[in-house]
C-alpha cells in the first residue's frame, strides 16, 4: 500500500507538534513551518482546523487517506464514542503496538521491523503493519528476529523505555501482551479525535 515517504519532520514543523516519534525531531531546532515566511497571518476556518487535526493523526500513525476513512467508518459503526473508537483502532495496529511496547523507537521503525518479518503474534510471524492486535495476544520477536544484531541492541534499549498500562511487558524475554483496551489518555494529548469526527461527519 502507498504511504508517505517524504521528510517526516517536515510534517512535524507544518503542524507544530512532534508526529515522527523521534527523540531528536527537527521541530526542536526549527519550530517555524517549512516554506517561505508569510507576510501576514491568515485566519484558519473551523473546517481548516478540523483538517489539521485529521492530518496530524493520520501522519502520526502512517495511514493514507483512504485507509483512514475506512477506519473512521468502522469506528462510527461501533457502539460508543466514535472518536475514542477511532483512536482505539489506530492504537491496536500491530506497528503501533510494537512501538508502544518499546520494541521500536518510532512508529516508522516499528513498521519497518514488522515488514521485515522480525515480529511474531502468538508465536507466528506477522508482517502486516496494519494487522489488528486483539486483547490477550502476545507480541515477540521471531526466531530470525531474535538472532539479529537489532535484538541485542533492543535488549539494552528496552529497559529505559516507558510502556503504557494497557501493555504488559517482559523485558528479559522481549515479549509484550495486550492486557487491556487502550482508552483516552493512552494516546498523545495533542490529538483531538472529536475534531476528526466533525471533519468527516459534515
Amino acid at each position: 500500500m502507498a504511504r508517505y515517504i517524504g521528510p517526516k519532520c517536515r510534517k512535524c514543523r507544518r503542524y507544530g507538534v512532534s508526529l515522527c516519534g523521534k527523540a531528536k525531531c527537527a521541530l526542536q531546532r526549527r519550530p517555524s513551518p517549512p516554506g517561505p515566511r508569510s507576510l501576514r497571518r491568515r485566519k484558519v476556518s473551523d473546517r481548516g482546523l478540523q483538517l489539521i487535526e485529521k492530518q496530524k493523526v493520520r501522519f502520526a500513525y502512517g495511514v493514507m487517506e483512504g485507509q483512514f476513512q475506512r477506519y473512521y467508518h468502522r469506528a462510527a459503526l461501533r457502539p460508543g464514542v466514535t472518536g475514542t473508537n477511532l483512536m482505539q483502532m489506530l492504537e491496536e495496529r500491530l506497528d503501533n503496538v510494537v512501538y508502544r511496547a518499546g520494541f521500536a523507537s518510532s512508529r516508522a521503525q516499528a513498521r519497518q521491523i514488522v515488514n521485515h518479518g522480525l515480529v511474531a503474534v502468538d508465536g507466528r510471524k506477522l508482517s502486516i503493519p496494519s494487522a489488528h492486535v486483539r486483547l490477550g495476544q502476545e507480541i515477540s520477536l521471531t526466531d530470525r528476529g531474535g538472532h539479529t544484531e537489532y535484538a541485542k541492541i533492543l535488549a539494552d534499549a528496552i529497559r529505559s523505555r516507558d510502556v503504557p498500562g494497557w501493555i504488559e511487558i517482559d523485558r528479559g524475554a522481549l515479549k509484550a501482551r495486550v492486557a487491556a483496551l487502550p482508552g483516552p489518555g493512552d494516546w498523545e494529548p495533542h490529538f483531538n479525535p472529536n475534531a476528526v469526527v466533525e471533519y468527516y461527519s459534515r
